[in-house]
């Protein structure tokens, strides 16, 4: 019996979503309720990428992501159909916060209000993870800029505000390969953590657990509100079967 948290409803967060088959496509199918992608600066692109040897100068973040986004939202508008069913882009920053936010704004903002949940309540909301400023800065920056929370952290409310879930390294609380049962002290340590994200009212995510059902069951029992899976179909697919 899956336990019911205070969001009620299970997430599923597209792990490095641009290394699936179709990426955006399979997640926006099956509602992933958040995707992302990792970026690196090269020349004046923000290139889509795990790492910079593994770059395409083609799989820009506009071509792989805004531009679709874009194009989808203009041709429902045209049918009176709605695009965005509330779905987040989380942008992970791999390199420096200061090199990259200039590009990512001067990006984000050619779009008008289509990535600027501050302007459009129905806007599709980005989420910066990776490198990132101080938080105390958090609240300063334009409105279509929110981030990812970690654990353990004073933020101050005005910044809070700007922060839409707490997410941290699985591995650092259980090094449990994800067949059978958590341990015992494993499950104290990671429901501490949860319990510390709920008290802020934030969803609490953990990347780099095991992605196996044993794992999803067990984390939601525990309280995880968003899981990180790159098994998107099977995911979903079981969540919706519980």
């Amino acid at each position: 019996m899956i336990a019911v948290n205070s969001f009620a409803q299970i997430k599923i967060h597209s792990h490095n979503d641009y290394t699936h088959a179709k990426p955006l496509l399979q997640a926006y199918a099956y509602q992933a309720y958040e995707i992302e992608v990792d970026v690196f600066l090269i020349g004046d692109s923000l290139i889509v990428a795990h790492s910079k040897k593994d770059k395409d100068l083609t799989r820009t973040i506009n071509a792989m992501y805004l531009d679709p986004i874009a194009n989808w939202t203009k041709d429902d508008a045209k049918r009176g159909v709605k695009t965005n069913y509330g779905f987040r882009l989380m942008i992970d920053f791999k390199d420096s916060w200061s090199l990259v936010y200039p590009v990512l704004r001067k990006e984000i903002e050619k779009y008008g209000k289509l990535f600027d949940k501050g302007k459009d309540k129905n806007a599709v909301q980005i989420v910066i993870s990776g490198s990132r400023p101080a938080d105390s800065l958090y609240h300063t920056f334009p409105s279509w800029v929110y981030f990812d929370g970690l654990p353990n952290v004073n933020y101050a409310k005005t910044d809070l505000k700007r922060i839409t879930m707490i997410s941290d390294n699985f591995a650092t609380y259980s090094k449990w390969k994800g067949v059978g049962e958590i341990p015992i002290a494993d499950k104290i340590k990671l429901k501490k953590i949860i319990e510390q994200a709920h008290q802020l009212n934030k969803p609490m995510r953990f990347w780099g657990a095991p992605d196996t059902q044993d794992c999803w069951k067990q984390l939601v029992d525990l309280g995880v509100d968003i899981i990180n899976t790159d098994k998107i179909v099977e995911c979903k697919t079981y969540f919706e079967h519980k």
